[in-house]
């Protein structure tokens, strides 16, 4: 779920509205929330910088940055509930008896995917393809598969074939050793960041952090707790995106 607020305007993606800490955020800061799910509508919202806070994607806020859309910047960025870093390790896994053993091994195959701004299984693939001379829509046969755990899901009941998955989603349901098994990774993914317009008023920025700075997740969350954002925990990603064709984002 994602969600707008006015007010300040907010995005928010994946916390709910009425979880912590957001819900005391929005009461405390008087902030109004609208919800959608339309991602296309999302990124032309940010495009015509309607919110005045958002809660993004990693990778959505790397493809502001290559597009020149500095109206915004980072104020917090999530962390690896396993290290504490504001960066993650996204895997390419396939079913125990597949025979593949590189991403080489799969050309054709039913590729799951949760969105193209999904910075572990749409960003990860593409910029492996590209230096390779590949295009991911052409290498793979792309599917689009909402949610986490249900992508390993559907590559254990065959549905798909293969997909990229966070090793922290991966790491939390035991069973994913079992059934599943690693073909390739690619490290340096950033994790969700709140960014904000450059100007926002700071009555409502420093409470919102620290508020942020102060929440503990439940360990079922895909993300671990926040810590300041800085510009070189997307730096990485950043350049590796700049690799890309302007088409591919």
């Amino acid at each position: 779920m994602t969600y707008l607020w006015r007010n300040a305007r907010l995005i928010l993606s994946p916390p709910q509205i009425h979880q912590k800490p957001w819900s005391e955020v929005l009461s405390e800061a008087g902030i109004v929330a609208e919800a959608s799910t339309d991602l296309v509508h999302i990124d032309q919202l940010l495009a015509d910088h309607g919110p005045d806070i958002a809660y993004v994607p990693g990778a959505d806020l790397c493809v502001m940055i290559r597009k020149g859309n500095h109206y915004y910047c980072g104020l917090a960025i999530a962390t690896s509930k396993f290290t504490g870093l504001p960066t993650q390790r996204t895997l390419l896994v396939v079913r125990k008896d597949d025979p593949a053993n590189s991403i080489e091994d799969l050309a054709g195959a039913d590729y799951g995917y949760m969105n193209k701004s999904c910075t572990s299984s749409y960003f990860p693939p593409t910029i492996i393809l590209n230096r390779q001379g590949k295009r991911l829509d052409e290498f793979f046969k792309m599917r689009e598969v909402p949610g986490w755990q249900n992508r390993v899901d559907a590559v254990v009941s065959k549905d798909i074939r293969a997909t990229m998955i966070l090793e922290d989603v991966w790491k939390t349901t035991p069973k994913n050793v079992e059934d599943t098994k690693i073909i390739g990774q690619f490290d340096r993914c950033p994790p969700g960041v709140v960014i904000i317009r450059q100007n926002l008023d700071e009555k409502i920025s420093n409470p919102l952090l620290d508020k942020l700075l102060a929440w503990m997740p439940d360990w079922k969350d895909v993300y671990g707790a926040f810590r300041p954002y800085y510009y070189a925990d997307v730096q990485t990603f950043s350049h590796y995106l700049n690799e890309l064709p302007a088409d591919m984002m």
